[in-house]
């Protein structure tokens, strides 16, 4: 089920008996950081033991009968954290959705947590965070609501929820820095609150592997900084995290593993590895400079983007190249064609 402004131009809700509130995006501002998160917050399943947490084999998966991504082979590990990137268009949502049963399965072997995932069909231990840009901010729902939306599926079939649910989103809000905003509407919030809120409907799942969907997209330095620190306090205490990004140099920065996509894998490992020149071109078709300051990979466009001067608009002096030269004191008019008399 989807609320939506307009749903038939909206992707399905990211799992059955989840409500993902869809449609424009707004602007965001940077939140404090949020406390971190005690042991109590580990997850509290484990459905099949020893089992990656992800596991893909030959598979091609997308929408409509229509493959987005194909000839995937991809393991990762419980406990890992990882980057998958690669240019708009290249299948990095597709690549979660399928993970949570939202694409199609055309080929291959898809398994979540030791178990074999279906369309249509949310695995258990799975936590997903949409990207903040497709969320219908104006829709009239509270802090508290949304986190209590994302676990449906496993709530009681009325049409209200219990004291100890209840309990249960308030606590997880309070260890994500989010105490006393339960009844705040949520386009009141700010970038990093938006996001934490999330992270707390995912928990509420009490998920093992924690799916994000460009998770430090549109929000500023600051907030980037806040969200990446809260995701590692939820990696140390056991959860798997993968998430999708634009962002190069944040990746490289700070995380162990980057993936590399574009309909299919052209690289994958450690960032000193899979950030080279030639992985980059074929990742985005372009050719890209890699450089390495004190121990970090920085990702720089090739070539310098040169543009056109602009006007000289200071003290009302605007310059034109087809302005010709006149004699001081001259004025300026219609000035005779080459081969036209001067006089008439």
């Amino acid at each position: 089920m989807s609320y939506a402004a307009n749903d038939s131009q909206l992707p399905p809700s990211p799992c059955p008996g989840e409500i993902l509130l869809t449609g424009p995006s707004s602007s965001v501002t940077s939140a404090a950081p949020p406390a971190p998160l005690p042991a109590s917050s580990r997850p509290e399943q484990d459905p099949v033991p020893g089992e990656p947490a992800v596991g893909l084999r030959d598979v091609a998966t997308g929408y409509d009968g229509v493959s987005v991504l194909h000839d995937l082979s991809l393991e990762i590990g419980r406990g890992e954290f990882v980057g998958i990137v690669g240019p708009s268009g290249s299948g990095k949502t597709t690549l979660l959705r399928l993970l949570t049963g939202r694409a199609e399965h055309h080929r291959g072997e898809v398994e979540v947590l030791g178990r074999k995932v279906r369309h249509g069909r949310a695995p258990d231990g799975v936590g997903y965070v949409p990207q903040l840009e497709i969320i219908d901010w104006d829709f009239p729902l509270t802090v508290e609501q949304v986190v209590l939306l994302g676990d449906t599926q496993h709530s009681r079939p009325v049409p209200w929820f219990s004291r100890a649910e209840k309990r249960r989103a308030h606590e997880l809000l309070e260890r994500l820095g989010l105490a006393g905003l339960e009844r705040r509407r949520i386009r009141e919030l700010s970038g990093g609150q938006r996001q934490r809120m999330f992270l707390a409907r995912a928990l509420l799942r009490r998920c093992e592997l924690l799916l994000l969907d460009e998770p430090t997209s549109g929000v500023d330095l600051a907030t980037r900084g806040d969200v990446l620190r809260l995701l590692g306090d939820l990696h140390h205490l056991g959860l798997t995290v993968v998430l999708t990004t634009h962002d190069l140099n944040f990746v490289a920065a700070h995380l162990p593993r980057i993936v590399c996509l574009n309909q299919e894998i052209t690289a994958d490992g450690v960032p000193a590895e899979v950030l080279t020149p030639e992985a980059l071109e074929r990742t985005y078709g372009a050719p890209m400079r890699v450089l390495h300051d004190r121990g970090r990979v920085v990702v720089v466009d090739d070539e310098q983007i040169e543009l056109h001067a602009a006007p000289d608009h200071r003290a009302g002096r605007v310059e034109h190249d087809h302005t010709p030269d006149l004699p001081l004191g001259a004025e300026a008019g219609p000035q005779p064609l080459p081969g036209d008399d001067a006089e008439a």
